[in-house]
């Protein structure tokens, strides 16, 4: 699909958020197979596209959309107006009215805005479709407030204000206001769009205003002086919100609002918010600011709700059904409004919640209407299922993102709630305050060798950093030998799958004990997934949940010393690392261990220590019972018919007896294998 943009001539001159919105969208609507073409006027090719998309109800605009619609193309129109009853009069309000009835969807960027604007000029509600503002992901990135404290000298406590100086965003009345401040500086970064208007802030404020002047949108500076600021203040006539204040709280600021707008349908009560008409109540607002303690939860809400890439979609899906002619609604997911009770902040989760963080503990407490459960998924890969209570409890997530990459997408999807809990859609997810993220207390996993799903945060210990599974946990790995020591509480069985393939079962008893795996990956795979599955812990145990899996310590991971099994034509489970000898590389098996191979001739020598039977089975019927397996090297050769359409035949050796005591080298129980050839 293609799409054209356009705004009003002189939109640029002085760029703010609704030009920044214009910009973004077309940046991230790429990501949606949408191709976006700003409007060149010497060389516009109209009919080339699909959907115009115009930006602006300023006095003029009608013209350029009554010529669109004229030459029949689909029209979208993007106001980002706040307008009132009260105040109506103020705008060419038949024009844009107009203009309205002119386009196939007016976006508003919030359903109270779209409310107004269908109330105030009279049209269905319907004509009038939500996409919210974003965030950049760039502002989720951890950044030092040092940055922009030295670059421009401002080392005291201050209170930020991001917006093009001009009186809807009336900083003349903040700077008044700052003045029962008489400890903070008033730092004021944007264009000065009426510069008579600007003059009249500088004077005012004095010496506690400081101007900067404008900072580029994706500046480390201006993310440097969100996370600097005590506060960030906004308290302009009306918000459809600002970006700069969903920029803030994305960074981590407190942010103190205009009440006028749209901002509480985008914070709830994760901001606060003042008359802007009243210099007094704007004082009050900065005061309760100042006086309450940071929460991440506005922060978090945020990444799930209102990232570009989250939003994008649904503009995206607009698009196609103005194309088609078929709106519907856009299903959403995410989090409710945040609340807020006696003492703390909270938000529902609707039924899916995803949001990105960087490695490291996330932590916050939750709770559902009646018991829920909720799958948490890491990058696309299921991690592991939380059962959660009606009561608050404690969750702890370690995050270590895939190989390469310093964030992760963490989803939520939460299914069981008690039936009841349906008449409040609230009630179908789970609700989430106290939220909490620091850096983990080392590294027990190197994310460039291996990546691990369903462990408890890092702990250290005298011995060392260590890390409980939980009942299900994974390791992804590329080829090559793991190792680990690992204890149990009072002793567990684990066992463990390979790609999906059963490979064997561990007793893990209560001291540290050294677990050495040989990983060969799926044919044509680079990294194999090795899925660790806890039974058998004692009773007891289950009063401290960590105790149900495995704690692990010492983590390496090398490559293999050869390669005994060719991945392209053989996958082997079941077998301990490959050794060397002087006579070449060779593998100890398990008790059972399986080769997956295609048609063809398999043959390798083998031996055990003091004489073994084996069973081999192919695709499930026993091909060879009782083979012995002598204490020297010995060929054997198996010719290998897969079944009607498949691809691979399964291979199974079962030890059946194994002669002997042996008992200083579990190794030793299977059978040796060397020399493997298929063809």
């Amino acid at each position: 699909m293609k799409v054209l943009f356009n705004t009003y001539p002189m939109a640029f001159h002085t760029p703010g958020g609704g030009e920044i919105q214009l910009l973004q969208y077309k940046k991230f609507l790429s990501e949606t197979g949408v191709k976006v073409k700003l409007l060149d006027i010497w060389n516009p090719h109209f009919r080339d596209y699909d959907v115009v998309h115009f930006f602006s109800c300023m006095s003029g605009s009608l013209h350029f959309c009554a010529f669109i619609k004229k030459i029949g193309l689909p029209l979208l129109v993007s106001p980002n107006l706040w307008i009132t009853e009260e105040h109506k009069h103020l705008y060419p309000h038949e024009e844009i009215r107009t203009q309205f009835i002119l386009a196939d969807k007016v976006i508003g960027n919030s359903d109270s805005e779209c409310d107004l604007l269908a109330q105030v000029f009279n049209m269905p509600r319907e004509k009038f479709v939500t996409v919210y503002n974003g965030v950049d992901e760039l502002f989720f990135e951890s950044v030092s407030p040092n940055i922009f404290r030295e670059h421009f000298g401002i080392y005291g406590p201050f209170i930020l204000n991001v917006a093009n100086l001009e009186p809807r965003k009336n900083q003349l009345q903040l700077a008044k206001a700052i003045k029962d401040f008489p400890n903070l500086t008033l730092v004021i970064i944007g264009y000065e769009r009426d510069i008579e208007y600007a003059q009249q802030c500088f004077v005012e404020g004095g010496d506690q205003l400081r101007y900067l002047g404008a900072l580029p949108h994706d500046s480390e500076l201006l993310r440097s002086a969100f996370a600097a600021c005590e506060l960030f203040v906004l308290p302009s006539t009306l918000e459809t919100p600002g970006l700069a204040a969903l920029e803030a709280a994305a960074v981590g600021a407190k942010v103190v609002v205009t009440s006028e707008g749209s901002a509480k349908e985008y914070f709830g009560e994760g901001a606060v918010y003042v008359d802007n008409s009243d210099v007094q109540n704007i004082v009050q607002g900065i005061q309760v600011a100042l006086s309450e303690p940071h929460n991440l939860l506005t922060s978090l809400c945020m990444r799930a709700n209102f990232t570009w890439q989250h939003v994008i979609k649904n503009l995206a899906e607009v698009y196609r059904c103005v194309k088609s002619n078929d709106i519907e609604a856009v299903s959403s997911s995410g989090f409710f409004q945040i609340e807020k009770d006696a003492h703390n902040l909270f938000a529902w989760t609707k039924k899916q919640v995803i949001f990105k963080y960087s490695n490291g503990v996330l932590s916050f407490n939750w709770r559902s209407v009646e018991g829920a459960e909720v799958d948490v998924i890491v990058d696309g890969l299921y991690d592991s299922t939380f059962v959660v209570g009606a009561e608050w409890q404690l969750f702890n997530f370690q995050i270590t993102s895939l190989m390469n990459k310093n964030v992760s997408e963490i989803c939520l999807e939460v299914r069981g709630n008690n039936e009841h809990s349906k008449s409040n859609p609230l009630g179908l997810g789970v609700a989430i305050k106290d939220v909490g993220w620091r850096e983990s207390s080392g590294e027990l996993f190197k994310p460039k060798d291996i990546v691990a799903r369903g462990f408890y945060p890092v702990e250290k210990s005298d011995h060392g950093l260590f890390v409980w599974s939980r009942l299900n946990a994974k390791l992804f790995c590329k080829e090559g030998h793991l190792s680990f020591n690992w204890r149990s509480v009072e002793g567990a069985e684990v066992d463990v799958i390979v790609d999906g393939l059963y490979d064997s079962t561990f007793v893990v008893g209560a001291e540290w004990q050294l677990f050495n795996f040989q990983i060969t990956s799926l044919m044509n795979k680079n990294v194999s997934e090795i899925c660790l599955e806890v039974r058998g812990n004692n009773e007891h145990s289950k009063s401290n949940p960590l105790g149900l899996g495995v704690a692990i310590k010492d983590v390496g991971w090398r490559e293999s010393s050869g390669e005994l099994f060719k991945p392209k034509d053989i996958v082997a489970r079941g077998f301990y690392p490959v050794e060397k000898s002087d006579h070449g590389l060779f593998v100890w098996s398990r008790l059972n261990a399986k080769l997956f191979c295609k048609e063809g001739h398999l043959s390798f020598n083998w031996r055990s220590v003091e004489g073994a039977e084996v069973d081999v089975i192919v695709d499930g019927v026993i091909v060879h019972q009782g083979i012995f397996v002598d204490v020297n090297w010995t060929p054997f050769n198996l010719s290998i018919k897969s079944p009607m359409n498949a691809n691979e035949s399964t291979i199974e050796l079962v030890i059946t007896t194994s002669f002997g005591n042996v008992t200083g080298d579990m190794r030793e129980l299977g059978v040796a294998i060397r020399d493997v050839s298929f063809n």
